[in-house]
């Protein structure tokens, strides 16, 4: 039995990724580990189901994604939405000019290992973080 596994409380994922293997991995783990996931295809699409929606714990996003919002751009519209959520931004590489991700949100390198992701969103949404 993982010792990651989920408290009680379910918490509720969102998951935006546009490359749809990578996201049905990163799905199917999460479900595994007892999370309740939401998948969006794009940052756009994401935002409507923010907009719709006031109980996710978490926002796993891609830096890029088709249309006009990217995952640094979500991440901003996600807290500004919903104060006390957590932001976790992944991509690849870093684009030109980046300064950092919004405010309490946090940037991992792919390819990433979902344990690490999963010890992280916990590190989020139980208030064990030191940073």
């Amino acid at each position: 039995m993982s010792d990651l596994s989920v408290p009680s409380e379910r918490k509720l994922i969102l998951v935006v990724e546009d490359e749809p293997a990578v996201r049905a991995v990163a799905v199917e783990f999460l479900e595994h580990e007892g999370f309740e996931v939401i998948e969006a295809p794009t940052a756009d699409y994401a935002i409507t189901i923010l907009q719709a929606k006031d109980d996710i714990g978490v926002v796993f996003t891609d830096v890029t994604t088709p249309g006009h919002l990217n995952g640094f751009d979500l991440a901003q519209i996600a807290q500004t939405l919903h104060p006390n959520i957590s932001v976790i931004v992944t991509s690849g590489a870093l684009p030109s000019g980046f300064s950092g991700v919004a405010t309490d949100a946090r940037f991992v390198k792919k390819p990433y290992q979902m344990t690490a992701v999963i010890r992280l969103i916990h590190e989020l949404t139980d208030g064990s973080s030191h940073s």
